[in-house]
Protein backbone atom coordinates (compact mmCIF):
# COMPACT_ATOMS: atom_id res chain seq x y z
CA UNK A 1 0.00 0.00 0.00
CA UNK A 2 1.46 3.50 -0.97
CA UNK A 3 2.07 5.99 1.78
CA UNK A 4 -0.72 7.99 2.48
CA UNK A 5 -0.88 12.14 1.85
CA UNK A 6 -1.43 14.25 4.08
CA UNK A 7 -4.81 16.20 4.32
CA UNK A 8 -4.35 18.69 0.76
CA UNK A 9 -2.95 15.62 -1.08
CA UNK A 10 0.81 16.72 -1.03
CA UNK A 11 3.72 15.27 -0.16
CA UNK A 12 6.87 17.82 1.35
CA UNK A 13 3.99 19.89 2.21
CA UNK A 14 4.63 22.13 -1.03
CA UNK A 15 1.15 23.33 -2.04
CA UNK A 16 0.42 24.94 1.74
CA UNK A 17 3.34 26.82 1.22
CA UNK A 18 3.02 27.56 -2.81
CA UNK A 19 -1.03 28.22 -2.48
CA UNK A 20 -0.85 31.77 -2.93
CA UNK A 21 1.66 31.67 -5.83
CA UNK A 22 -0.02 29.52 -7.80
CA UNK A 23 -3.30 30.23 -7.53
CA UNK A 24 -5.02 30.70 -10.75
CA UNK A 25 -2.09 28.80 -12.64
CA UNK A 26 -1.72 25.67 -14.18
CA UNK A 27 -0.04 22.97 -11.07
CA UNK A 28 3.20 22.47 -12.77
CA UNK A 29 5.79 24.29 -11.43
CA UNK A 30 9.67 24.40 -10.85
CA UNK A 31 11.08 25.34 -7.44
CA UNK A 32 14.81 26.72 -7.50
CA UNK A 33 16.31 26.18 -3.99
CA UNK A 34 18.52 29.72 -3.49
CA UNK A 35 20.58 28.34 -0.12
CA UNK A 36 21.19 25.38 -2.32
CA UNK A 37 23.04 27.40 -5.29
CA UNK A 38 24.84 29.07 -1.80
CA UNK A 39 25.69 25.79 -1.00
CA UNK A 40 27.52 24.58 -4.44
CA UNK A 41 28.67 27.81 -5.15
CA UNK A 42 31.06 26.94 -1.26
CA UNK A 43 32.02 23.51 -2.79
CA UNK A 44 33.29 25.11 -5.62
CA UNK A 45 34.93 27.60 -3.59
CA UNK A 46 36.49 24.99 -1.35
CA UNK A 47 37.95 23.08 -3.99
CA UNK A 48 39.68 26.02 -5.36
CA UNK A 49 42.87 27.33 -4.70
CA UNK A 50 42.03 30.66 -2.74
CA UNK A 51 43.49 33.02 -5.08
CA UNK A 52 40.45 31.76 -7.58
CA UNK A 53 38.15 33.95 -9.03
CA UNK A 54 34.41 32.91 -9.68
CA UNK A 55 32.76 34.01 -13.11
CA UNK A 56 29.75 32.17 -12.92
CA UNK A 57 28.08 31.14 -16.00
CA UNK A 58 24.22 31.93 -16.09
CA UNK A 59 24.04 31.63 -19.61
CA UNK A 60 20.53 30.22 -21.22
CA UNK A 61 18.82 31.68 -18.35
CA UNK A 62 21.12 30.51 -15.71
CA UNK A 63 20.74 26.94 -17.26
CA UNK A 64 16.96 26.62 -16.99
CA UNK A 65 16.94 28.83 -13.23
CA UNK A 66 16.21 31.82 -13.90
CA UNK A 67 19.16 34.03 -14.23
CA UNK A 68 18.31 37.23 -12.74
CA UNK A 69 17.29 35.60 -8.65
CA UNK A 70 20.34 33.29 -9.39
CA UNK A 71 22.40 36.40 -10.06
CA UNK A 72 21.43 38.12 -7.26
CA UNK A 73 21.63 35.82 -4.96
CA UNK A 74 25.42 34.94 -6.14
CA UNK A 75 26.20 38.53 -6.02
CA UNK A 76 24.79 38.57 -2.43
CA UNK A 77 27.73 35.82 -1.90
CA UNK A 78 30.73 37.59 -3.70
CA UNK A 79 30.58 36.33 -6.97
CA UNK A 80 33.25 38.12 -9.03
CA UNK A 81 31.68 38.46 -12.43
CA UNK A 82 28.98 36.66 -14.51
CA UNK A 83 28.84 35.12 -17.65
CA UNK A 84 26.95 35.03 -20.44
CA UNK A 85 25.90 33.96 -24.00
CA UNK A 86 24.52 37.13 -25.75
CA UNK A 87 24.57 41.09 -25.81
CA UNK A 88 20.36 40.30 -24.58
CA UNK A 89 21.19 37.95 -21.88
CA UNK A 90 23.72 40.58 -20.43
CA UNK A 91 20.73 43.53 -20.53
CA UNK A 92 18.38 41.72 -19.11
CA UNK A 93 20.77 41.44 -15.67
CA UNK A 94 21.50 45.06 -16.26
CA UNK A 95 17.61 46.12 -16.58
CA UNK A 96 17.17 43.71 -13.00
CA UNK A 97 20.07 46.02 -11.67
CA UNK A 98 23.14 43.16 -11.35
CA UNK A 99 26.18 45.57 -10.87
CA UNK A 100 28.88 42.99 -10.95
CA UNK A 101 31.18 42.81 -14.44
CA UNK A 102 29.49 41.07 -17.07
CA UNK A 103 31.25 39.02 -19.97
CA UNK A 104 29.56 38.47 -22.85
CA UNK A 105 31.07 35.03 -23.92
CA UNK A 106 29.69 35.00 -27.32
CA UNK A 107 30.44 37.46 -30.78
CA UNK A 108 30.24 40.47 -30.69
CA UNK A 109 27.97 41.72 -33.27
CA UNK A 110 28.84 45.45 -34.79
CA UNK A 111 25.46 46.41 -34.88
CA UNK A 112 25.45 45.47 -30.72
CA UNK A 113 28.53 47.51 -29.39
CA UNK A 114 26.84 50.20 -28.68
CA UNK A 115 24.37 48.80 -26.63
CA UNK A 116 27.32 46.55 -25.06
CA UNK A 117 29.40 49.42 -23.93
CA UNK A 118 26.21 51.76 -22.54
CA UNK A 119 25.51 48.83 -20.10
CA UNK A 120 28.93 48.30 -19.32
CA UNK A 121 29.17 44.97 -20.74
CA UNK A 122 32.88 43.47 -21.62
CA UNK A 123 32.96 41.94 -25.22
CA UNK A 124 34.59 38.54 -25.98
CA UNK A 125 36.88 39.35 -29.09
CA UNK A 126 36.72 36.15 -31.27
CA UNK A 127 37.41 37.04 -34.69
CA UNK A 128 40.06 40.57 -35.74
CA UNK A 129 36.62 41.93 -37.49
CA UNK A 130 34.77 42.48 -33.75
CA UNK A 131 37.88 43.76 -32.30
CA UNK A 132 38.01 46.13 -35.31
CA UNK A 133 34.53 47.15 -34.66
CA UNK A 134 35.07 47.65 -30.86
CA UNK A 135 38.25 50.00 -31.78
CA UNK A 136 36.39 51.84 -33.82
CA UNK A 137 33.48 52.57 -31.17
CA UNK A 138 35.92 53.63 -28.85
CA UNK A 139 37.46 56.02 -31.09
CA UNK A 140 34.03 57.21 -31.75
CA UNK A 141 33.29 57.56 -27.86
CA UNK A 142 36.79 59.14 -27.28
CA UNK A 143 37.01 56.17 -24.32
CA UNK A 144 38.57 52.95 -22.95
CA UNK A 145 37.03 49.89 -23.94
CA UNK A 146 37.82 46.80 -21.26
CA UNK A 147 37.59 43.66 -23.82
CA UNK A 148 38.11 39.92 -23.32
CA UNK A 149 40.40 38.49 -25.85
CA UNK A 150 38.83 34.32 -26.88
CA UNK A 151 41.84 32.08 -27.95
CA UNK A 152 41.07 28.79 -30.08
CA UNK A 153 43.33 26.12 -28.80
CA UNK A 154 41.21 23.17 -30.03
CA UNK A 155 37.91 23.39 -29.57
CA UNK A 156 36.96 24.46 -32.97
CA UNK A 157 34.32 27.10 -32.63
CA UNK A 158 34.79 30.89 -31.72
CA UNK A 159 38.44 32.58 -30.96
CA UNK A 160 41.46 33.66 -32.39
CA UNK A 161 43.44 30.82 -33.14
CA UNK A 162 47.39 31.19 -31.65
CA UNK A 163 48.49 32.26 -35.32
CA UNK A 164 46.26 35.58 -35.02
CA UNK A 165 46.90 36.66 -32.01
CA UNK A 166 50.13 38.52 -33.29
CA UNK A 167 47.97 40.60 -35.53
CA UNK A 168 45.52 41.26 -32.82
CA UNK A 169 47.95 42.53 -30.15
CA UNK A 170 49.34 44.45 -32.52
CA UNK A 171 45.91 46.15 -33.13
CA UNK A 172 45.27 46.51 -30.14
CA UNK A 173 49.03 47.96 -29.49
CA UNK A 174 48.22 50.60 -31.85
CA UNK A 175 44.97 51.27 -29.96
CA UNK A 176 45.99 51.40 -26.23
CA UNK A 177 44.67 54.53 -25.39
CA UNK A 178 41.20 53.16 -26.53
CA UNK A 179 40.92 49.63 -25.57
CA UNK A 180 41.91 47.89 -22.42
CA UNK A 181 43.30 43.66 -22.77
CA UNK A 182 41.47 43.43 -19.40
CA UNK A 183 41.06 39.46 -19.68
CA UNK A 184 42.19 36.69 -22.22
CA UNK A 185 40.83 33.14 -22.20
CA UNK A 186 40.17 29.75 -23.68
CA UNK A 187 37.24 27.02 -23.70
CA UNK A 188 38.38 23.38 -22.84
CA UNK A 189 36.66 20.87 -25.21
CA UNK A 190 37.32 18.03 -23.11
CA UNK A 191 38.06 18.76 -19.39
CA UNK A 192 34.74 16.49 -18.44
CA UNK A 193 37.29 13.55 -19.08
CA UNK A 194 39.95 13.33 -16.59
CA UNK A 195 41.40 10.74 -19.12
CA UNK A 196 41.48 12.37 -22.40
CA UNK A 197 44.92 14.13 -22.67
CA UNK A 198 43.72 16.64 -25.06
CA UNK A 199 43.08 18.94 -22.44
CA UNK A 200 46.53 19.28 -21.70
CA UNK A 201 47.24 20.21 -24.68
CA UNK A 202 44.70 23.01 -24.97
CA UNK A 203 46.52 24.37 -21.85
CA UNK A 204 50.04 24.44 -23.00
CA UNK A 205 48.93 25.97 -25.83
CA UNK A 206 46.95 28.59 -23.75
CA UNK A 207 50.00 28.77 -21.64
CA UNK A 208 52.26 29.33 -24.74
CA UNK A 209 49.70 32.55 -26.24
CA UNK A 210 49.53 34.20 -22.40
CA UNK A 211 53.19 33.81 -22.66
CA UNK A 212 53.52 36.25 -26.41
CA UNK A 213 50.70 38.35 -24.53
CA UNK A 214 52.90 39.25 -21.54
CA UNK A 215 56.09 39.30 -24.28
CA UNK A 216 54.28 41.82 -26.16
CA UNK A 217 53.85 44.27 -22.40
CA UNK A 218 50.13 43.16 -22.02
CA UNK A 219 49.42 42.38 -18.55
CA UNK A 220 45.44 40.84 -18.72
CA UNK A 221 44.13 40.88 -14.84
CA UNK A 222 41.60 37.83 -15.50
CA UNK A 223 42.90 35.01 -17.44
CA UNK A 224 40.48 32.23 -17.43
CA UNK A 225 40.36 28.50 -19.28
CA UNK A 226 38.66 25.88 -16.40
CA UNK A 227 34.60 25.46 -16.86
CA UNK A 228 33.36 22.89 -14.43
CA UNK A 229 35.08 19.97 -15.96
CA UNK A 230 39.11 21.58 -15.66
CA UNK A 231 37.90 22.72 -12.14
CA UNK A 232 37.17 18.95 -10.69
CA UNK A 233 40.30 17.23 -12.70
CA UNK A 234 42.75 20.59 -14.22
CA UNK A 235 44.23 22.35 -11.83
CA UNK A 236 46.67 24.00 -14.64
CA UNK A 237 43.80 25.60 -16.13
CA UNK A 238 42.62 27.29 -12.96
CA UNK A 239 44.79 30.41 -13.51
CA UNK A 240 43.37 33.25 -11.68
CA UNK A 241 39.17 33.12 -12.52
CA UNK A 242 37.14 30.20 -13.20
CA UNK A 243 34.22 29.77 -14.75
CA UNK A 244 32.00 27.05 -12.76
CA UNK A 245 28.51 26.53 -15.04
CA UNK A 246 26.74 23.16 -14.54
CA UNK A 247 28.33 22.54 -10.78
CA UNK A 248 26.50 25.53 -9.37
CA UNK A 249 23.16 24.24 -10.18
CA UNK A 250 24.08 20.94 -8.33
CA UNK A 251 25.14 18.43 -11.01
CA UNK A 252 28.41 17.09 -12.34
CA UNK A 253 29.61 17.62 -16.01
CA UNK A 254 29.92 13.88 -16.90
CA UNK A 255 29.15 10.33 -14.88
CA UNK A 256 33.30 10.07 -15.51
CA UNK A 257 33.90 13.53 -13.47
CA UNK A 258 34.88 13.88 -9.85
CA UNK A 259 31.98 14.21 -7.41
CA UNK A 260 31.83 17.37 -5.36
CA UNK A 261 29.39 17.16 -2.40
CA UNK A 262 26.71 19.03 -4.26
CA UNK A 263 23.02 19.76 -3.76
CA UNK A 264 20.47 19.67 -6.34
CA UNK A 265 19.17 23.46 -6.98
CA UNK A 266 15.59 22.87 -9.04
CA UNK A 267 13.26 20.59 -8.66
CA UNK A 268 10.52 20.12 -11.27
CA UNK A 269 6.91 18.99 -9.67
CA UNK A 270 3.17 19.10 -10.87
CA UNK A 271 0.30 16.97 -9.95
CA UNK A 272 -2.31 14.75 -10.77
CA UNK A 273 -5.43 17.09 -12.65
CA UNK A 274 -7.17 13.44 -13.48
CA UNK A 275 -7.02 10.02 -12.24
CA UNK A 276 -9.05 6.95 -13.80
CA UNK A 277 -9.64 3.81 -13.38
CA UNK A 278 -9.15 1.56 -17.30
CA UNK A 279 -10.10 -1.41 -17.95
CA UNK A 280 -7.72 -4.35 -19.61
CA UNK A 281 -7.05 -3.57 -23.16
CA UNK A 282 -7.06 0.29 -23.01
CA UNK A 283 -4.88 2.05 -25.15
CA UNK A 284 -3.15 5.41 -23.83
CA UNK A 285 -2.16 8.47 -25.73
CA UNK A 286 -1.24 9.28 -29.33
CA UNK A 287 -0.71 6.19 -31.41
CA UNK A 288 -2.09 3.94 -28.85
CA UNK A 289 1.68 3.44 -27.95
CA UNK A 290 0.64 2.17 -24.33
CA UNK A 291 -2.12 -1.11 -23.83
CA UNK A 292 -2.93 -1.40 -20.06
CA UNK A 293 -2.27 -5.33 -19.92
CA UNK A 294 -4.63 -5.21 -16.48
CA UNK A 295 -7.33 -2.79 -14.77
CA UNK A 296 -6.00 0.02 -12.98
CA UNK A 297 -5.65 3.31 -12.77
CA UNK A 298 -3.74 5.54 -14.91
CA UNK A 299 -2.94 9.23 -13.61
CA UNK A 300 -3.05 12.65 -15.95
CA UNK A 301 -0.43 15.25 -15.40
CA UNK A 302 -0.32 18.69 -16.91
CA UNK A 303 3.17 19.01 -18.59
CA UNK A 304 4.77 17.51 -21.74
CA UNK A 305 7.19 18.04 -23.93
CA UNK A 306 6.77 22.06 -24.52
CA UNK A 307 7.92 21.98 -20.79
CA UNK A 308 10.86 20.11 -20.80
CA UNK A 309 9.67 16.61 -20.45
CA UNK A 310 11.14 14.83 -23.41
CA UNK A 311 9.15 12.35 -25.60
CA UNK A 312 11.85 9.67 -25.24
CA UNK A 313 11.18 9.71 -21.19
CA UNK A 314 8.20 7.74 -21.93
CA UNK A 315 10.65 4.59 -23.33
CA UNK A 316 12.57 4.18 -19.57
CA UNK A 317 11.43 7.82 -17.22
CA UNK A 318 9.39 7.69 -14.90
CA UNK A 319 8.24 9.99 -11.87
CA UNK A 320 7.83 10.13 -8.50
CA UNK A 321 3.86 9.72 -6.86
CA UNK A 322 3.75 9.15 -3.41
CA UNK A 323 7.20 8.46 -3.19
CA UNK A 324 6.79 5.52 -5.51
CA UNK A 325 8.80 5.78 -8.81
CA UNK A 326 6.01 5.05 -11.37
CA UNK A 327 6.31 4.79 -15.17
CA UNK A 328 4.68 6.58 -18.09
CA UNK A 329 2.11 5.36 -19.99
CA UNK A 330 2.34 6.32 -23.45
CA UNK A 331 3.62 8.93 -25.11
CA UNK A 332 4.26 11.94 -23.92
CA UNK A 333 2.65 14.86 -25.30
CA UNK A 334 2.84 18.37 -26.19
CA UNK A 335 0.93 19.48 -22.80
CA UNK A 336 0.18 16.45 -20.77
CA UNK A 337 2.39 12.84 -19.60
CA UNK A 338 0.32 9.56 -18.37
CA UNK A 339 1.54 7.62 -15.73
CA UNK A 340 0.80 3.89 -14.88
CA UNK A 341 -0.14 4.02 -11.21
CA UNK A 342 -0.83 0.51 -10.89
CA UNK A 343 1.52 1.05 -7.65
CA UNK A 344 -0.07 3.99 -5.77
CA UNK A 345 -3.88 2.32 -6.70
CA UNK A 346 -4.83 4.86 -3.68
CA UNK A 347 -3.82 7.99 -5.99
CA UNK A 348 -5.63 10.95 -6.09
CA UNK A 349 -6.44 13.76 -8.36
CA UNK A 350 -4.29 16.66 -6.75
CA UNK A 351 -1.54 14.47 -5.73
CA UNK A 352 1.91 15.85 -6.07
CA UNK A 353 4.14 14.17 -8.86
CA UNK A 354 7.48 15.23 -9.08
CA UNK A 355 9.26 14.47 -12.77
CA UNK A 356 12.53 15.62 -11.20
CA UNK A 357 13.65 16.38 -7.95
CA UNK A 358 13.15 14.74 -4.38
CA UNK A 359 9.76 13.28 -2.54
CA UNK A 360 9.91 11.26 0.64
CA UNK A 361 13.25 9.10 0.29
CA UNK A 362 12.92 8.82 -3.26
CA UNK A 363 14.89 10.97 -6.04
CA UNK A 364 14.79 11.55 -9.36
CA UNK A 365 18.38 13.17 -10.09
CA UNK A 366 19.23 15.00 -13.29
CA UNK A 367 21.69 12.54 -14.20
CA UNK A 368 18.58 10.39 -14.30
CA UNK A 369 16.33 12.48 -15.67
CA UNK A 370 18.31 13.31 -18.17
CA UNK A 371 19.88 9.79 -19.44
CA UNK A 372 16.45 8.68 -19.42
CA UNK A 373 15.61 11.36 -22.41
CA UNK A 374 19.28 10.05 -23.89
CA UNK A 375 20.68 13.21 -23.08
CA UNK A 376 22.91 15.15 -21.22
CA UNK A 377 21.76 17.22 -17.36
CA UNK A 378 22.79 20.58 -19.47
CA UNK A 379 20.17 20.23 -22.14
CA UNK A 380 17.74 18.71 -19.63
CA UNK A 381 18.03 21.70 -17.40
CA UNK A 382 18.12 24.21 -20.15
CA UNK A 383 14.62 22.11 -21.56
CA UNK A 384 12.06 22.96 -19.12
CA UNK A 385 10.29 25.50 -21.05
CA UNK A 386 9.30 29.02 -19.93
CA UNK A 387 5.58 28.32 -19.28
CA UNK A 388 6.46 26.94 -16.06
CA UNK A 389 6.64 29.20 -13.10
CA UNK A 390 9.82 28.95 -11.17
CA UNK A 391 9.21 29.88 -7.41
CA UNK A 392 12.30 30.69 -5.44
CA UNK A 393 12.80 29.43 -1.92
CA UNK A 394 15.09 30.70 0.65
CA UNK A 395 15.34 29.39 4.33
CA UNK A 396 12.98 27.22 2.79
CA UNK A 397 9.89 29.67 2.60
CA UNK A 398 9.34 31.56 -0.98
CA UNK A 399 11.68 34.36 -2.10
CA UNK A 400 11.88 37.48 -4.29
CA UNK A 401 11.14 36.20 -7.94
CA UNK A 402 8.64 33.73 -7.72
Amino acid sequence: MARRLSADHSLDAPFPRHRDALRGRRQTWIEVDLDALAWNLKAVQGHLSSRCRILAVVKADAYGHGAIPVCRRLEAEGVNAFGVATTEEGLTLRDAGIAAPILVLGPSDRDQIDAMIEASLTPAISTPASLDAVIAEASRRDSRIPIHLKVDTGMGRLGLLPEQVTHALAALDRARDRVLLEGIFTHLACADDPEDHFTQTQIECFDGVLARVRDAGFKPQVVHAANSGAILHYPDAWFDTVRPGILLYGAHPSPRSRRLDLKPVLSFRSRLVQVKELPSGSAVGYGRAFVTRRPGPIGIVPAGYADGLSRALADTGGALVAGHLVPYAGRISMDYATLDLASVPDAREGDEVVLLGRQLEQTISADSFASWAGTIPYEALCGIGPRVPRLYLQAGALCEGS
